[in-house]
């Protein structure tokens, strides 16, 4: 097992994902069992190119605006176009290139079958979704870096195309969803992330996150092994410590729709599994007490699952 230590998680995952979108990967999935209904207009190559642990798309509704973070060759997109129909939306936001491109290949196809297009793909970072990385190579390539000076006025481009031209502008999602993606961003944007998530959301809208949780606590030798972090297995949260992120973030409502009773994977101890997440952003009710003494938190209606 590689131990040394992970200089930039985002170029581990970059380089697995370009890898898994020539030849498929089975490691990087865990069995997931989706409506083979809406599964048939969906071409092969994209089928074939899937990586997730879970379905979000099956608790969308007609006529909402979807973003799906770390949209890869573009599955859960193209599920969630057949789910909110025509007189809905779907972007898909994606940093890997090869990964857009089967998705992008793709999209024209899907939207002949479905008789309507309302799928789009973006490239950008999931933690910094206000950045337009190709508006920003398209910049970079009339002002190139080379040297401190221009290093400067790069980082001051970035900052004013999030102003002006923001990849996913505030308060324009009705539904965030995510499969198997959030764990693959490094440590310390985990929080930026989730704050981002909130930012797009509409007031009253909410995210429904599927993704890799751990029962335990992930050493720092294991975050430091490359071939864990982008096998979506070191970079995850614990149980509570993903509830809580959704938590700090400014989420209420927050619901544990599906929890795999059984480990995807057990690594030196520590089980790591599926679950998806409800979390919604809006006025919360007020008087009402998280169970860990948070207020603000309207909770699920039926207590047969677990919720926040």
């Amino acid at each position: 097992m590689n131990t040394h230590p992970v200089l930039d998680p985002e170029s581990a995952v970059k380089q697995r994902y370009a890898a898994a979108a020539k030849a498929t990967e089975p490691r990087l999935c865990c069995a997931v069992n989706y409506d083979p209904n809406l599964l048939k207009i969906i071409p092969s190559e994209v089928i074939e190119k899937d990586y997730g642990c879970g379905d979000p798309s099956r608790y969308l509704k007609q006529g909402e605006t979807v973003l799906d973070l770390g949209s890869g060759a573009g599955k859960i997109c193209f599920l969630a176009a057949q789910i909110v129909g025509p007189h809905g939306r779907v972007i898909g936001v994606d940093m890997t290139d090869e990964m857009l491109q089967i998705a992008r290949r793709n999209a024209p196809i899907v939207a002949e079958r479905l008789g309507y297009a309302n799928v789009e793909f973006r490239k950008g970072r999931i933690q910094d979704l206000a950045l337009d990385l190709e508006r920003l190579d398209s910049e970079l390539k009339i002002h190139p870096v080379n040297d401190a000076a221009s290093f400067q006025a790069a980082q001051e481009l970035a900052e004013g195309l999030r102003v002006r031209h923001p990849l996913i502008a505030r308060d324009s999602i009705d539904v965030v969803v995510s499969n198997c993606v959030l764990n693959l961003v490094e440590t310390r944007a985990k929080r930026q992330l989730f704050d981002e998530i909130f930012r797009v959301l509409r007031q009253g809208g909410r995210a429904v996150i599927s993704d890799i949780v751990s029962d335990k606590q992930v050493p720092a030798e294991m975050q430091n092994d490359p071939e864990l972090w982008s096998g979506c297995i070191s970079g995850a949260l614990t149980e509570q410590g993903f509830l809580k992120a959704f938590i700090d973030a400014g989420f209420y409502g927050i619901e544990i729709l599906n929890l795999d009773p059984q480990p995807w994977h057990t690594v030196r101890g520590i089980e790591f599994r599926s679950v998806t997440v409800q979390a919604l952003k809006g006025r919360p009710i007020a008087g009402h007490q998280h169970n860990d003494g948070v207020q603000d938190t309207q909770c699920c209606e039926s207590r047969s699952r677990p919720c926040c």
